[in-house]
């Protein structure tokens, strides 16, 4: 009897101190959650500090939208008033707007201006005159009597024109005599011929290899040219001709756009242009 009294007390001890280095449900909870907000604690990061940058090309608004990738936490302010930037961030991060903002605050590039020169060039097959023709022109003139069959190319005139990148240009003007008599145009300063022409929009691009072009989407070009009824006779009616056409050239070069046929195919108005940038 004496053992099973002296054996119970002992097992009675041996369970309440198994029972005491368990934890319980709710402090086994606790440590859980205390561990998991040591995880969403944000890193370490280093000290912090401040910085206002001048920005003299750019609107600091648009400039503080693209910086924002630099900072993850930091805090950018812009001034739109004062055209400053405040930045306040790691030294590390700081350091890397700033690079950033002497990439970015630079001048917006200066508008292109292009100059469009259109030549208007009679053919005939009338008998070749002896008349100066402009330098510039001398070597598309070679190619036009290589690729047309008539027999005389008489320069008429030029137009000069400026516009902007994206731009459209409209213009008139009078030609005065295209051919000699006594072919099918009447050969009259009291008679002229009117053209006009548009082109546009005029864009300057690049194509696959980089070198820059000038797109025209629309080229017009029209006039109205006084036709004797008879050979013999005075009486004149004007006739319209054109051409229409996309166009894309490349700066300095001349481009023949098309011939237009005035009387018949003997007579036809040869309609040529270059393009450059401004200076």
């Amino acid at each position: 009897m004496k053992s099973k009294v002296f054996i119970l007390p002992l097992l009675l001890a041996l369970m309440a101190a198994i029972a005491f280095a368990q934890p319980t449900a709710e402090t086994r909870n606790e440590t859980k959650n205390e561990s998991k907000k040591e995880d969403q604690q944000p890193p370490v990061r280093g000290p912090q500090v401040a910085k206002v940058f001048d920005v003299k090309h750019r609107n600091p608004d648009s400039l503080t939208a693209v910086l924002r990738v630099f900072s993850a936490s930091g805090v950018i302010l812009s001034n739109r008033e004062l055209k400053t930037i405040m930045v306040r961030d790691t030294a590390e991060n700081v350091a890397a707007i700033e690079e950033a903002l002497k990439r970015f605050d630079v001048p917006e590039p200066s508008p292109v201006s292009l100059e469009f020169q259109l030549h208007l060039i009679s053919a005939s097959m009338g008998q070749q005159e002896k008349e100066s023709v402009p330098a510039n022109l001398t070597t598309v003139i070679q190619q036009i009597k290589s690729a047309l069959k008539f027999t005389n190319y008489r320069y008429v005139n030029s137009s000069l024109n400026r516009v902007s990148n994206g731009g459209k240009v409209e213009s008139s003007g009078v030609g005065g005599s295209l051919f000699p008599a006594p072919q099918g145009v009447a050969n009259s300063l009291e008679k002229p011929t009117f053209y006009q022409y548009s082109l546009g929009p005029v864009r300057l691009t690049q194509d696959s290899s980089g070198k820059e072009f000038v797109q025209i989407d629309l080229f017009k070009f029209g006039a109205s040219v006084p036709i004797r009824l008879t050979a013999d006779s005075n009486s004149v009616q004007y006739r319209d001709i054109g051409l229409t056409t996309p166009l894309s050239l490349r700066e300095g070069e001349m481009v023949v756009v098309g011939t237009a046929n005035v009387s018949g195919s003997d007579e036809a108005v040869v309609v040529v242009v270059s393009v450059k940038k401004a200076k």
